[in-house]
């Protein structure tokens, strides 16, 4: 790593930062925080920038850090507290930003492993529940996720930040119409469940005078074999679109007067009662 001098906030630098950690540039991300930057470095992420300060040589990890950053062939910036300040998107930084180019995922790739246990978020607007998803799919042991058109970018930083680093590893493929990725589970032979998170009224969608599906409690449908479990939309759920396609819609039962679950809540129930039902059935 080559390292230069950086004191002035209108450095030339300072604004490409800025540049991509508002999504301006869609092949590289923004990644800050020591942690984020030792995943990126664990899953082989190609470095483009790096930006330090004193900062990250308060602590034993922050040194480590910086010692592996060094061998990693990028530009460098060695920068003043006020220039950290004005780079990152954090409060209290941690002395450590960088540029690294977005993780690359051919769809095939998001159905390599199985059994598939998948998940399509659908059109989710809030990068902290899209994050939060992505780090449980990965933690119960899920094979990929795909985005639909109209969902919040999953290298948004607010959403790598509340991936804790999944997302830099994950098999991840993003903005598909939702029926092409639907046809895609189909031509795979997975089954696809909607999770509805707000308890049904009448246990069944109807869709135009039409019953289009019957509702079921998420512990009664088998989830062993491959799936792909549908989220939508934080305000409104499952697109009516979404539930008329599914093989099957569950529902998560809830105490009295509760109206509804977090989507990312209410995703990790699900995917754990998977990871449940899969250790089950291989005698685990």
């Amino acid at each position: 790593m080559l390292v230069e001098k950086i004191t002035s906030r209108q450095n030339p630098l300072v604004k490409r930062f800025r540049f991509i950690r508002a999504g301006g540039e869609r092949h590289h991300v923004f990644l800050e925080g020591v942690r984020l930057i030792e995943d990126a470095i664990r899953a082989g992420a190609h470095f483009e920038t790096i930006a330090f300060s004193a900062q990250l040589e308060t602590t034993e990890r922050g040194l480590a850090l910086l010692d592996q950053l060094q061998h990693i062939p990028c530009r460098g910036a060695h920068v003043s507290k006020q220039v950290m300040d004005a780079i990152a998107d954090t409060e209290s930084p941690q002395g450590v930003a960088a540029i690294v180019s977005r993780p690359h995922f051919e769809i095939e790739d998001v159905f390599a492993r199985t059994p598939q246990l998948i998940v399509i978020a659908d059109e989710l607007q809030d990068p902290g529940n899209l994050g939060t998803i992505i780090r449980t799919a990965e933690a119960a042991g899920g094979t990929g996720l795909i985005t639909t058109r109209f969902t919040v970018d999953p290298f948004n930083h607010k959403a790598l930040r509340a991936s804790m680093g999944s997302a830099l590893r994950f098999p991840i493929a993003t903005d598909l119409p939702r029926q092409e990725a639907f046809d895609l589970c189909r031509k795979h032979e997975i089954k696809i469940i909607a999770l509805e998170s707000s308890p049904p009224g009448p246990l069944s969608v109807v869709e135009d005078g039409e019953v289009t599906g019957a509702m079921q409690i998420y512990t009664d449908v088998k989830l062993t074999g491959p799936v792909a479990l549908v989220c939508g939309r934080e305000a409104s759920g499952i697109a009516s679109l979404a539930a008329a396609a599914a093989d099957a819609l569950v529902h998560i039962p809830m105490a009295d007067g509760v109206e509804s679950l977090n989507v990312s809540a209410a995703a990790a129930v699900l995917l754990y009662e998977a990871a449940r039902q899969r250790r089950e059935e291989d005698g685990g």
